[in-house]
């Protein structure tokens, strides 16, 4: 089934007279007789009913008018679109981020560019850091906000923030009592790992300061993202470790505490990653709109 069988069948039913609607698509009526027979043979069912006068359509050539019109009109939406994408009038940027992202940097990146580019489109995807590495070989994605990323060939990560890592603990533990909390101190408490992926480089991370700290967990959950493993101590489960910027916004029915001891210097990393050679104007003026990159950091 192609387009051209599509608009021609389309404006037969409006017309329901083959002349007019041969006249209104500037072609001969053989040749929108010959079209609209095609289609039907293509599908296999009569979609117009030559017997009555005027012409009417059968419950199929109903069902086919109304799904076409729809199609037709995407159609058209989309090319006028692309027309403006093309001259520069509109654009759409697609962003990847990790949850932790929306606790500090990106919503006023977002706001800002918005504001500056109300007609850009935006496509938002949450992904976690690990997921966004195929998305931007892809190209699913323009950029990816995420929590110390990999290094990625033909790609460059700007490091935005660096920040303090917390304990979430459920405010029943004992420890919710102190002002800051030694990783040896929970040894015997069970630990709630994120995100839940192979190649997790938060998660890794956490389990060497537990090394550094020459303490084994004992991990007794493993979850896909933050905001469940923060629910799970909330419940009682174990404790969890999050940045600054997520226990600034976090829930009310967990306590947090700052790290001392080993692993008390250890700062996590949020970094914006995207395709060194993309030339797209609205990525370059996202990037604008994000912190300045951080000159003495390391991912």
């Amino acid at each position: 089934m192609n387009l051209r069988a599509l608009q021609c069948f389309v404006i037969l039913a409006e017309e329901l007279n083959f002349s007019r609607a041969a006249e209104r698509l500037h072609i001969a009526q053989p040749a929108l007789s010959q079209q609209i027979r095609s289609l039907e043979e293509r599908l296999g069912t009569q979609l117009v009913d030559r017997a009555r006068r005027p012409l009417s359509l059968t419950e199929a050539g109903h069902y086919l008018c109304t799904e076409a019109r729809q199609i037709l009109g995407s159609l058209e939406q989309v090319s006028l679109t692309a027309q403006e994408i093309g001259v520069g009038r509109r654009g759409w940027l697609s962003i990847g981020f990790t949850r932790s992202a929306m606790y500090s940097i990106l919503p006023p990146a977002l706001k800002a560019f918005h504001n500056a580019f109300p007609q850009v489109e935006l496509k938002l995807f949450e992904l976690l850091t690990e997921e966004q590495t195929d998305a931007l070989r892809d190209m699913r994605i323009h950029i990816g906000i995420g929590r110390q990323p990999l290094a990625i060939d033909g790609c460059t990560s700007y490091p935005l923030l660096r920040e303090r890592v917390m304990v979430a603990l459920e405010p029943g533990h004992p420890l919710a009592a102190h002002k800051t909390v030694r990783i040896a101190e929970l040894a015997d408490t069970p630990l709630i790992l994120y995100p839940k992926h192979q190649n997790a480089q938060f998660k890794r991370s956490v389990q060497t300061l537990y090394r550094d700290a020459g303490v084994t967990p004992v991990v007794a959950h493993q979850a896909y993202e933050i905001q469940t493993a923060i629910a799970l101590v909330a419940a009682g489960l174990g404790v969890t470790f999050i940045g600054e910027s997520v226990a600034r916004h976090g829930r009310t029915d967990v306590v947090y505490r700052h790290l001392s001891g080993p692993g008390s210097s250890y700062r996590s990393t949020l970094a914006a990653t995207f395709r060194t050679d993309d030339a797209s104007p609205h990525l370059r003026a996202f990037l604008a709109c994000l912190p300045a990159p951080l000159a003495d950091a390391t991912l």
